[in-house]
């Protein structure tokens, strides 16, 4: 019995020590260049979490899962749990991103 429960033990301990592909997928990789555009800029942003702000001041915080040619589509808003967002490309002053996790 006590060979099984250190046995247990032992698979749940290496169940939870982190994978080195785990802190690999941490780190966000973008690297903009001189002549990205908000579009291209937020294309290689997909299924990541951002803070757009808006020429208004505004500030939207979401994971960007759809870039049209005009709009974005931002789901998952942070305190705003039933709610997505549709923004104008144009409207976009700032992208604001973790780069590390």
């Amino acid at each position: 019995m006590k060979t099984l429960v250190n046995a247990l033990l032992l698979m749940a301990g290496l169940v939870v020590l982190p994978a080195p592909a785990a802190f690999a997928a941490g780190v966000l990789k973008f690297e903009p260049k001189a002549s990205t555009t908000m579009r291209e800029a937020l294309v290689d942003l997909k299924k990541e979490r951002v803070v757009l702000t808006l020429e208004s001041g505004e500030q939207i915080e979401g994971i960007v899962t759809m870039v049209g040619d005009f709009i974005v589509y931002i789901t998952q808003l942070t305190g705003k749990v039933y709610y997505d967002a549709v923004v104008s490309i144009d409207k976009i002053n700032a992208i604001t991103l973790r780069k590390q996790f």
